[in-house]
């Protein structure tokens, strides 16, 4: 059992959009966090090294390691050539959110009636798209999920159909929650009548012209020809439905020309699923068989007030307003501080902010520090000079140097967890080893580590898998400064701004 996500959709996406597409799932994944990693063995000592995601030389990028969540999953990619992503498990947090953002990039560009989907139920959350559009800048809508009865036969007719119960709850996973306003229309009213049936239509008082009107005098009609042809009615009816519009028209059949009227106006499905319901059929399992074969050629009547279409049409088409990275990645379920130990229970919950994207920042907008990390910097920064002063050049052999920059290392990986250099940092250090602004900072890491051992040692506390451990311990602050710091050491064009190297 798992976590998996996945987009229904075909895939495609036009020759001409694969070049763009594929550095838009690129800049998601990487500004969502996702990493790879390198082992590196030295002095006995095994550690991991983060390396953002990178293109292989053949179109491909792989990740399995998410830099915010701090957990490894199963094996994520894409490839270029085919233009296809696949994922296995991916948790419940920021792995499995970037991944879900991935699946709603396809299905904001693809044609086909696809959904994004997540352990079989439809996301409908908007802020998937959101993010897309504030890190892109693009201005991409959810209209599709307005081709409402495309999307959900699709669901209704996959392979685990059989396993699934279309409900009324069901169809709604398929709008966005913020877009309920704008659902009305043929085709949910049609997929209600396939739920829960049509027999309330007789007790309603609705106007005589109105689509449930229209509904309830075709399936009198339906009901009248089932009654008059009991031995191949239901042949009859199908054959109707696979006829063309003027030889409709053209119906001779006393019994079946009342019927061919309301073919000239209802989609086959209307007729389709009165049929299966007087018959007491799986509507589903019938349309199945003669979906493809049936008519579209009806021209519906103008039902809805065109001030109400014009409405719904202006929701359904805006642009999902942006979301930032930092909102977009934010964790706040039950789950995400579940069995919070008593000594951190009165600590402020941690959640992500843009003071945790220090490797991102390149000084414009995407991530903006708080004033409160500007100062924590500045004193940082004071702090090394002090301590670079002190450093002579050169006193260091860079084996020594190397040795202890690694151990040093380690240790804090194994007291405070899971916390890992990036791969780009490590290098820039090594090779660097014997001036003293990195021999300062690699002793301001040592201090670092042995002043917020007291913070950090609530995460001895966690007893169960990082997953289901409270943020409260996995991400205590002692071990968020440690991070925050090796990410400013990554980061030159930050680091030379605050520490001057």
């Amino acid at each position: 059992m798992g976590t998996y996500g996945y987009y229904t959709g075909s895939m495609d996406i036009p020759e001409e959009r694969k070049e763009e597409f594929f550095r838009q799932v690129v800049k998601l994944a990487n500004y969502g966090g996702m990493m790879d990693y390198e082992r590196v063995s030295l002095y006995g000592y095994d550690m991991a090294l983060l390396k953002p995601v990178e293109i292989c030389r053949e179109g491909r990028v792989y990740f399995d390691y998410n830099y915010f969540e701090d957990d490894i999953w199963e094996t994520a990619g894409y490839d270029s050539n085919k233009t296809c992503f696949y994922s296995g498990k991916i948790g419940n947090f920021e792995f499995c959110d970037v991944v879900t953002a991935i699946h709603f990039l396809y299905e904001v560009n693809d044609d086909d009636a696809g959904v994004t989907e997540v352990n079989d139920c439809v996301i409908n959350a908007d802020k998937f798209v959101g993010w897309i559009n504030h890190l892109l800048g693009t201005a991409y809508s959810l209209k599709k999920r307005f081709r409402l009865w495309d999307c959900v036969e699709k669901y209704a007719l996959s392979e685990e159909a059989s396993e699934r119960t279309l409900t009324a709850y069901k169809v709604m996973e398929f709008i966005p929650y913020s877009m309920w306003r704008a659902i009305g229309g043929l085709e949910f009213a049609d997929l209600l009548y396939i739920i829960k049936g049509t027999e309330s239509l007789a007790e309603q008082d609705f106007s005589q012209d109105s689509y449930p009107a229209d509904v309830y005098r075709c399936k009198k009609a339906v009901t009248r020809f089932l009654e008059a042809n009991t031995d191949d009615a239901m042949e009859q009816i199908q054959g109707l439905l696979r006829r063309n519009r003027e030889e409709r028209e053209q119906t001779d059949d006393a019994e079946l020309a009342e019927l061919a009227q309301f073919s000239l106006f209802l989609p086959a499905r209307v007729i389709a699923y009165l049929t299966a319901e007087i018959r007491r059929l799986d509507f589903w399992k019938l349309w199945k068989e003669m979906r493809e074969t049936v008519y579209h050629d009806e021209v519906l009547k103008q039902y809805a007030f065109e001030e109400l279409e014009k409405e719904w049409k202006s929701r359904r088409e805006a642009p999902i307003p942006p979301v930032r990275t930092s909102e977009f990645l934010r964790q706040d379920g039950h789950f995400v501080f579940l069995d919070t130990p008593e000594e951190a229970q009165d600590k402020p919950k941690y959640f992500i902010s843009d003071d945790d994207r220090m490797y991102w920042w390149d000084g414009s907008d995407e991530v903006i520090l708080s004033g409160e990390l500007n100062q924590w910097l500045k004193a940082l920064a004071l702090e090394h000079r002090e301590l670079a002063e002190k450093i002579a050049q050169g006193e260091l052999e860079q084996n020594e140097f190397l040795k202890d920059f690694l151990t040093l290392l380690v240790e804090i990986n194994h007291y405070y967890k899971r916390i890992y250099p990036f791969h780009s940092m490590f290098y820039d250090f090594l090779q660097n080893g014997s001036k003293r602004e990195y021999r300062a900072a690699v002793e301001q890491l040592r201090k670092l580590a042995d002043d917020n051992r007291e913070e950090g040692s609530i995460i001895k506390t966690g007893e169960y898998s990082w997953e289901v451990t409270s943020r409260q311990v996995t991400h205590n602050i002692g071990r968020i400064r440690l991070k925050r710091y090796l990410s400013v050491m990554a980061n030159r064009t930050l680091r030379q701004r605050y520490f001057g190297f």
